[in-house]
């Protein structure tokens, strides 16, 4: 080739997409080198022949799906179609691990988002009736709790114990009872554990919720079950199902554990609807 067929660096390198400093980098890990240098045309620069543009087609695919430049490398070197094959099922495979990890970050952070927010927000002064969505979780087997033993040790079983699907302790972790009569009998041992994963087999149904606050270390509920229970008789609202306690706020948002937030909602029914009034109601 004539001189004046090369490209130089500035010129290949908005032909092709890819900056002068790869273009630099890939030449001096050897992965893709130019057509001619200076000391062959009278001055220090990279020059680049045409018929190379086709060949930063398969470094700049490599590249986009994140394969290492010494593969890349390698790949420049000596490749075949089925080693192209061996190496995008290996990446594909890689990739989709990152996408696992990537799409259960997100839930995580979009499940602790969620509560710490709703916990700065929330009135500890009110009880009121929601309407909550149903949601997935993972539910713990029936607690045994030894003679004398507190929360702590039944709650250390569930963690350890094997569950399908598999248990992910990055989620925040709560306590169920079966009914608000086992919640007033026993508050501070919960029946059954359940975690917030909401690729769980189990569920929250969807319906109406009475909720209330309090705050204090894990067990303490400071008479916040007996609050509930005679709002509900005052409001005309009966319990129907289980009893769910969440802590919005707990070690991971702050180092006071006698700020610690705990919401618990019960499951309940009123007789007749109000379109308004059934939204919030203040405590008494």
């Amino acid at each position: 080739m004539k001189p004046d067929d090369y490209l130089s660096i500035g010129e290949f390198a908005r032909i092709v997409g890819i900056t002068p400093h790869s273009l630099r980098k890939y030449d001096n890990k050897g992965i893709f080198s130019p057509a001619a240098r200076g000391d062959r045309l009278e001055n220090d620069y990279r020059y680049y022949a045409p018929m190379q543009i086709t060949t930063v087609k398969m470094i700049r695919v490599l590249t986009k799906i994140g394969v290492p430049l010494n593969t890349i490398r390698e790949m420049a070197e000596s490749r075949t179609p089925e080693k192209l094959i061996k190496l995008l099922q290996k990446q594909k495979e890689e990739l989709a691990g990152e996408i696992r990890f990537l799409r259960e970050a997100h839930s995580i952070i979009a499940t602790f988002l969620d509560f710490i927010i709703k916990g700065l927000h929330a009135d500890e002064s009110e009880i009121f009736v929601r309407e909550g969505p149903e949601r997935r979780i993972v539910l713990g087997e029936a607690n045994e709790y030894k003679y004398g033993e507190g929360f702590f040790g039944a709650f250390a079983r569930f963690c350890a114990a094997r569950h399908t699907p598999e248990l992910n302790l990055a989620y925040p972790i709560g306590g169920r009872f079966d009914s608000m009569e086992r919640f007033l009998g026993d508050p501070a041992r919960p029946p059954r554990f359940f975690s917030h994963d909401p690729n769980g087999k189990d569920s929250m149904a969807a319906g109406l919720y009475l909720t209330g606050y309090t705050r204090g270390y894990y067990g303490q509920t400071n008479g916040l079950p007996r609050r509930i229970a005679e709002y509900a008789e005052q409001n005309g609202l009966t319990f129907i199902g289980p009893v769910y306690n969440t802590y919005l706020l707990d070690e991971l948002s702050m180092t006071d554990p006698e700020r610690y937030l705990l919401q618990v909602s019960a499951s309940v029914s009123e007789a007749r609807r109000d379109p308004v009034s059934h939204i919030r109601h203040r405590a008494k």
